[in-house]
């Protein structure tokens, strides 16, 4: 007698699981039009409020340039002058003009290459290019040294241009000696034209570095000049459509199986009673 039994047990949980399976079944074949019908009417409502929402365009930039530079994009120094040039201060205040192109901009810079991406944002293709070209003209002006950093590097400047003087006129008159001398030129005057010609080229490579802190940042730093995005950015109608599909999708079926959990329930005395308590206690709060 006791086999029997634990036959009937073993079977119970698994004929309760395929019960179960089945109520759940049935639940989405009650409510199939609802669960299909329900999230593409939403998914075409956000698509069709998509269409109506208003467009961004992105305008990208690439220079060859480091984090101080990204800073500098963003400070007043560069913002106010753009937004006076734009003619953004007619309307708003000098803050509220700089704060706008602030949320319009963004700059990051690639930790791998090193480039600096310049990102700015607009309703019009033609004003996100602009800004964009006009930040850039702003910073170059702005990376230009100024007051004593200036004169520090003119003074730099003028004596590495003397050094390279003084070096290749020595090394000529000490080449014309050796010529003159032929073949007794000793090997100490070849050694000395030799490290004359190092003491110029060390010199000119100073003058080369030091004229291009004195520039700034120029369009030869320049990778990819602004665009003139054809595509706006935003709103990502696609994506919107799909979410909200996928988002009414799960709340339509979250409902169903509550609703049905309720009837269920109302058929259980037991459910019921609990139920019963349930509401009591919220009409209570």
């Amino acid at each position: 007698m006791e086999q029997p039994l634990l036959v009937s047990e073993a079977i119970q949980p698994v004929q309760q699981d395929e019960i179960d399976l089945l109520d759940i079944l049935v639940t989405l074949a009650e409510n199939i039009k609802l669960l299909i019908l329900g999230p593409l009417f939403v998914g075409l409502c956000a698509l069709g409020i998509a269409f109506l929402m208003p467009k961004t365009f992105e305008s990208i930039a690439v220079l060859k340039s480091e984090q101080a530079t990204a800073s500098l994009m963003t400070t007043a120094a560069v913002l106010d002058p753009v937004a006076a040039s734009l003619g953004l201060t007619k309307d708003d205040s000098a803050e509220e003009a700089r704060r706008q192109l602030r949320e319009q901009i963004k700059v990051a810079v690639g930790r791998n290459d090193k480039l600096l991406t310049l990102t700015v944002s607009a309703p019009a293709p033609q004003q996100a290019q602009a800004i964009a070209q006009a930040v850039l003209q702003q910073t170059y002006v702005q990376s230009r040294p100024k007051g004593s950093e200036l004169a520090r590097l003119e003074t730099q400047l003028k004596d590495a241009k003397a050094r390279t003087k003084s070096a290749e006129d020595a090394a000529g008159a000490l080449l014309k000696r050796m010529e003159l001398n032929g073949t007794s030129s000793s090997t100490e005057s070849a050694r000395g034209y030799a490290e004359l010609l190092n003491v110029a080229a060390a010199a000119q490579n100073q003058v080369a570095a030091v004229q291009t802190l004195l520039e700034g940042l120029t369009d030869a730093q320049l990778v990819q000049a602004p665009t003139l995005p054809q595509k706006a950015s935003k709103p990502k109608k696609g994506l919107i459509a799909v979410g909200a599909t996928m988002a009414a999708g799960l709340a339509l079926m979250l409902f169903v199986f509550v609703r049905q959990a309720v009837r269920g329930a109302a058929k259980d005395a037991d459910a019921a009673s609990k139920m019963a308590r349930i509401r009591r206690a919220l009409a209570l709060r």
